[in-house]
């Protein structure tokens, strides 16, 4: 077992199970040393989207694994609010590919979901129940008494390992994405101070904010370390410059830590994260295509005038193309198949919002849609270049326009809970925020003053005023350089504190609704066009399938609902899916899923 005797959530030390359980935090393996799993350990975390969501994903998972006859405990993880859910697979176990696809399957479905553990067979490890957590209190299972001892005894007869497969069935995904492996391993050169053989360069963003920002409160420190050496290994950098960095580095405390209790670990990570990137290195750089300097010029026309988008409207709008650009260049073509749902969770507005925006970018010339959605196919747009005629408008302030390439990085800023529409502070402080914290001041030493945000978006002094004082006061970081692994965790409390948290894993839930609707719909039509077909079917079933497969949403649900005159009832055939998707968990997506280009 793992132990984490200072209470730090490193879970460092290792050790046989002793005869007596501990009385700090511990955790057991998952998979044994095959690196099969004869446990599976369900992780719903409360830290992301709150025990809210926690507890919600746990009842639908829960629920399927009851339709199916799987014995499983369920337990709260301790005061967070978080919760897990326990198997226990026959041998020879499940193989570690098909936990790691199940993983990721169910990750689309349970926003909460810590698919670590399932992911790394070699170190995966769950707080078992009775473990104490580090907060106070202990995993303790839900049921009492004779419901428990039922549980627990059910929990004797394991599980067959195929109930992956059953769950896999259950819950229809997009493939997960396989980390690129390189022809051949990268050489690594100088046994005395190992590193990769290819020239050293400059840290990357991402790798830099990591070694300057302390661990937040509750992160595996462990795997920060692994991360912020693998960045370094892949950019040339050797063991020495590895220690060195150890020594001072506020992301890398764990490893300070470990030697002041006499385990000095700096090299054995730095093997072992140098081992990976000769192994699984980035896929090399692609020829540059005439799409890639496409991109970039819609790109570059997007942020070149910040201000142009503070028309009404036009914060989503400015979403939309990020986020369009980003699928862009993933597939390396200008035109793409995306339907409003994906476009809508990709830039964290609402579907009907994307549908009504599109027709305003098109209208614009940002976008044309070459062909229209039709059944479960998505529609396919066309990312149009902007005029070469005209130059593009110089940005404010006398500041370049924003660098090509990067408009995940907006996105990942502008698409959390705390902007969300009407229960958040919207996207319009998004834009101010994010204007206050990117890019250098026009003086060094301070941050932006409300005059230099409200030029740089084009919102009026009293609207950046306003949103900036309230960004203070709920204690969000609003000078430049705050864009760091910490800002997240600032935004996390404040989303919380205005009631925001979790709304964008409810977008997601009411999305798969949708589409389950739309689905059955379809369903019903094939079935009205359907010769030979036996009538009298009752217009609603409560049927809980408990088969490992997908059912058909026509016999899940019924016919169709319809009004008096004959027409589709869509508030009716709602209810009906919201209601039995209540009582079964999450409706399965439709069958085909959408062709996105990536």
């Amino acid at each position: 077992m793992r132990m984490d005797p200072d209470r730090t959530h490193t879970y460092a030390t290792t050790m046989a199970m002793p005869a007596r359980a501990p009385g700090f935090p511990w955790a057991i393996y998952l998979a044994g040393a095959d690196h099969r799993y004869r446990l599976l350990a369900f992780d719903l975390d409360s830290g992301r989207h709150g025990p809210a969501i926690a507890r919600a994903d746990a009842d639908r998972l829960a629920a399927h694994l009851a339709e199916l006859g799987v014995a499983h405990l369920r337990t709260r993880s301790g005061p967070s609010g978080g919760q897990h859910l326990w198997l226990r697979l026959a041998a020879p176990g499940a193989a570690p590919d098909e936990v790691r696809r199940l993983a990721h399957a169910l990750r689309q479905h349970y926003p909460s979901l810590d698919t670590a553990p399932l992911t790394n067979p070699a170190t995966g490890a769950v707080r078992p129940p009775g473990a104490p957590h580090r907060r106070g209190g202990q995993s303790l299972p839900h049921l009492t008494g004779a419901a428990l001892d039922a549980a627990l005894a059910g929990l004797d007869t394991e599980t067959v390992p195929e109930v992956v497969a059953w769950l896999l069935a259950r819950h229809p995904h997009s493939p997960a994405p396989t980390p690129h492996r390189s022809s051949g391993p990268v050489r690594i050169v100088d046994p005395v101070n190992p590193r990769l053989d290819r020239p050293r360069r400059a840290l990357t963003d991402t790798t830099r904010a990591l070694l300057e920002a302390a661990p937040a409160p509750g992160a595996d420190r462990s795997a920060l370390v692994h991360s912020i050496f693998l960045g370094m290994a892949r950019a040339g950098h050797s063991l020495a410059d590895a220690r060195a960095v150890a020594a001072t580095a506020p992301g890398l405390v764990r490893l300070r830590e470990d030697r002041a209790r006499g385990r000095e670990d700096t090299d054995r990570q730095w093997r072992r994260a140098l081992h990976t990137a000769a192994h699984f290195a980035p896929a090399p750089p692609t020829r540059r295509a005439p799409v890639d300097d496409e991109l970039d010029r819609i790109e570059a026309a997007i942020g070149a005038d910040p201000a142009h988008w503070a028309r009404p409207g036009g914060a989503s709008d400015e979403r939309i193309l990020y986020a369009l650009v980003a699928v862009a260049r993933t597939a390396r073509t200008r035109t793409v198949d995306i339907d409003c749902r994906r476009l809508a969770q990709a830039a964290a507005v609402d579907a009907s919002t994307v549908s009504r925006r599109l027709r305003v970018l098109t209208r614009h010339s940002w976008v044309t849609r070459v062909r229209p959605g039709s059944g479960t196919r998505a529609a396919t747009w066309h990312l149009e270049l902007p005029d070469q005629a005209a130059p593009l408008p110089a940005a404010t302030q006398g500041e370049p326009a924003p660098a090509p390439g990067h408009p995940s990085v907006l996105l990942d800023h502008h698409t959390h809970d705390l902007w969300a529409h009407r229960s958040g502070l919207g996207a319009v402080a998004a834009r101010i925020h994010w204007a206050a914290i990117s890019g250098k001041p026009l003086i060094s030493g301070r941050g932006r003053t409300p005059v230099e945000v409200a030029t740089r978006t084009g919102y009026s002094l009293a609207t950046v005023t306003r949103v900036l004082s309230t960004l203070t006061r709920l204690g969000v970081p609003t000078r430049t350089g705050a864009d760091t692994p910490a800002l997240r965790q600032q935004l996390d409390r404040a989303a919380d504190r205005v009631g925001a948290s979790g709304v964008g894993a409810q977008r997601v839930r009411r999305h798969l609704l949708d589409r389950e609707l739309h689905r059955w719909w379809l369903e019903e039509q094939d079935w009205r066009r359907r010769r030979g077909k036996k009538t009298g079917v009752p217009r609603t079933v409560s049927l809980t399938i408990a088969l490992p497969i997908e059912a058909p949403a026509r016999l899940r649900y019924g016919r169709f609902p319809v009004t008096d005159t004959g027409r589709a009832d869509y508030r009716t055939a709602r209810a009906v899916v919201t209601r039995l998707c209540s009582l079964v968990g999450t409706p399965s997506t439709e069958s085909g899923q959408h062709n996105q280009a990536a």
